[in-house]
């Protein structure tokens, strides 16, 4: 079985997962512990800004203001323009992708419906100003998806592997950043990671295997023709 192929099929089930155990409103006591131990594990750590310095407060901010909004754009600009044919198509992927993901995030948190967090009591660093809900994080699926795309299609030379890696770096950020400053919880960080993979594998595939699908219609007209 193809690797990527694997990988597609991998995020999309546990995308899935995820989304039928927030949606579930039964009284199941696995699902319920699974999402209390969500819950608990977004409390743990929104309070760290309680204990540590309030300056990586701001930092933790503007990563999660910034981190996808200009950093994203900013690394696949530098491959485009400095990673050859390579950059190219692997920023061009990674366009379609997160275009194709903008519709299903949206869809996506209407559908399942899961509010944002709140929790009586419990200092937030950020209030949210917007009405949608809250599964899947649709900042941590458009960077994971700009990420894992450049991850897998981009070589890189000696200096322009760097690009990346801080990408890489920018992405951790930002998924932890929106559990920090207490707009998503952990499940919905977890499945935007899943299912922004999961379409860019599977958009990888449609583009790794689409010249090899019309070499065999070609063929198989040509033989057809003799």
């Amino acid at each position: 079985m193809n690797k990527i192929f694997f990988l597609t099929v991998f995020c999309f089930a546990f995308f899935i997962l995820l989304s039928f155990i927030v949606i579930n409103k039964s009284n199941d006591i696995y699902i319920d512990n699974l999402i209390n131990f969500d819950k608990s594990l977004f409390i743990a750590i929104n309070e760290f800004h309680v204990k540590l310095p309030a300056e990586l407060d701001q930092f933790m901010i503007l990563i999660t203001l910034y981190g996808r909004e200009l950093f994203l754009p900013f690394v696949l600009g530098l491959i485009f323009i400095f990673g050859g044919k390579d950059g190219k198509k692997a920023v061009v992927i990674a366009g379609i992708s997160i275009l194709i993901l903008i519709p299903i995030v949206s869809i996506t948190k209407d559908y399942i419906e899961r509010p944002r967090p709140f929790v009586p009591g419990l200092d937030t660093l950020m209030s949210v100003v917007t009405s949608n809900y809250s599964f899947p994080s649709g900042h941590s699926t458009l960077i994971v998806a700009g990420f894992v795309t450049t991850l897998v299609l981009f070589k890189g030379t000696k200096y322009t592997k760097i690009l990346p890696l801080l990408l890489g770096i920018d992405t951790g950020l930002v998924c932890f950043s929106r559990i920090y400053v207490g707009v998503h919880y952990p499940f919905d960080v977890l499945g935007g990671f899943f299912l922004g993979s999961g379409i860019s594998f599977l958009i990888i595939s449609l583009v790794k295997y689409l010249p090899k699908i019309k070499t065999i219609i070609v063929t198989k007209n040509s033989q057809n023709l003799k």
